[in-house]
């Protein structure tokens, strides 16, 4: 597809539209090894990456019902990993600060729970908010919860160009905020009112009123159409609001295809949806045991040591990140340090770093990114810690190339860096110190100096975001 339609090693721009279009199509796991190194960092980890390369786990809340069983396995989830623990404005709870190495243990436990992914990390279906309609109100209209619980689970598989958001109002009271959604519904005597096209945001957009006094039968078959016809026509990254504003004829269009079937693509709109249904599978759960992928989630590929990458500091009983300054000096690594006194040292097989991605290695106390460019047949290594924030997440980051130089994408602000020279081609006052790589009988060497000498510059411990930090910090931190 590259060698047709692009040109170079790609980005970490267009990789992951291919990644979600492919998703869309044949809803294959995005984890599998042909996809893995198009995805961005938060799918690749289907979990999303917070402060410091650190992440946050939401499990799947449809309607917003939790069993007691469930919340008290999240509770203990939370307590257990010293995470901090906050509910979310889409009715779900939002556990921050865990590890990579730590995210299949907690899976496992959740799944034990009959917790699925959440897909807070995915271009996709977010959450079903609802209110409590008939099952408890006593203006309610409709089971809100109820439908907002088929509606979540037929569409939580769905990948799109961008997230989506839902809610169903139980009735015109609209304590759901459905008219502020992707898509909604809200309840009347007769069915449901069925709205495209709202959302929040930088740029809030009341939704278009698409159906009136409709069934649920007749909804769902609506938003199935909806949404694949969004899906196949949107931008890379548009959401349903701004796409809907570029969508010639408007709300009556949008109505002749939907409603009418103008294109005469409904049915074919409708099987491809069913598929994506049929063949949906809770990401946690496939991931964790699968001993290959399970293998994917080490700190380091070459020690079962890990290392602390973030400092954290208490607030309202809760651990939480200290404080980013809002600028940081950096004093980039001489090159000519990292060329005295070297030796070539294993740390691991080919196969134990991804093609066209990386994985980090452990090296005294300092982090090394080693990057596998197999489309490019070249390798390289840099230091593991971003110099913008500080954060040892490069590994992480996305790989291609920009006018021939092989560049990686950081995850956490997309800076960008030459692989090969380390130097900053967004930001020229940071660079990476690099170091040279050989691959002999599939084994992976990079030349280096001395443990001590590398640790004085670029040990993890040094160079991460300290709680002085953030006590020090008065109007100068973010």
């Amino acid at each position: 597809m590259l060698s047709t339609h692009g040109c170079g090693s790609g980005c970490e721009i267009c990789k992951p539209a291919v990644a979600s279009i492919l998703a869309s199509v044949h809803n294959e796991m995005i984890m599998n090894d042909e996809h893995l190194t198009l995805l961005d960092t938060n799918d690749r980890s289907l979990a999303n990456m917070q402060r410091g390369g650190t992440y946050s786990v939401v499990p799947r809340v449809p309607g917003g019902e939790l069993l007691p069983e469930q919340l008290i396995t999240l509770g203990q989830v939370a307590k257990d990993y010293g995470l901090y623990t906050k509910i979310t404005g889409a009715q779900r709870v939002d556990l921050f600060g865990a590890y990579k190495h730590q995210l299949p243990e907690i899976w496992d436990r959740f799944t034990s729970a009959g917790l699925e992914s959440g897909h807070a990390y995915a271009k996709g279906l977010r959450t079903v908010k609802s209110c409590v309609g008939t099952t408890w109100c006593r203006y309610g209209q409709q089971d809100s919860v109820g439908f907002a619980i088929e509606i979540e689970n037929r569409y939580k598989g769905f990948r799109s160009p961008h997230k989506l958001k839902s809610a169903v109002s139980g009735c015109i009271r609209e304590c759901a905020e459905a008219q502020s959604k992707d898509f909604g519904l809200i309840a009347t005597e007769q069915g449901y009112n069925l709205y495209v096209c709202g959302n929040g945001g930088v740029k809030p957009r009341h939704a278009e009123l698409l159906a009136t006094n409709i069934d649920t039968k007749t909804a769902i078959k609506y938003i199935d159409r909806f949404l694949m016809f969004y899906t196949k026509t949107a931008d890379k990254l548009e959401r349903t609001a701004p796409w809907f504003e570029k969508l010639d004829g408007g709300l009556e269009y949008l109505k002749s295809v939907i409603v009418d079937d103008k294109l005469g693509l409904n049915d074919q709109f409708e099987k491809e949806m069913q598929h994506i249904v049929d063949t949906y599978q809770n990401e946690w759960a496939t991931a964790a045991a699968d001993p290959g992928i399970r293998k994917r989630f080490r700190q380091f590929v070459n020690t079962d040591e890990n290392q602390e990458i973030i400092k954290t500091i208490d607030q309202r009983g809760q651990k939480r990140p200290a404080n980013w300054p809002k600028s940081i000096d950096w004093v980039p690594i001489k090159q000519e340090i990292l060329m005295q006194d070297r030796n070539w040292v294993s740390v691991g097989h080919i196969d134990d770093f991804p093609q066209d991605g990386g994985a980090a290695i452990l090296y005294g106390q300092v982090q090394i990114a080693v990057f596998n460019f197999a489309s490019r047949g070249e390798w390289y290594a840099t230091q593991n810690v971003c110099p913008h924030m500080r954060a040892p997440v490069l590994s992480e980051g996305i790989i291609g190339d920009v006018q021939g130089r092989a560049k990686v994408s950081c995850p956490l602000h997309k800076k960008q860096f030459d692989l090969k020279t380390g130097e900053g081609i967004d930001s020229p006052e940071l660079n990476l110190g690099v170091f040279e790589v050989k691959v002999e009988n599939d084994t992976v060497y990079i030349n280096l100096p001395a443990k001590e000498v590398l640790n004085q510059f670029l040990s993890t411990n040094k160079l991460m975001i300290q709680e002085h930090t953030a006590q020090a910090c008065s109007g100068g931190c973010v």
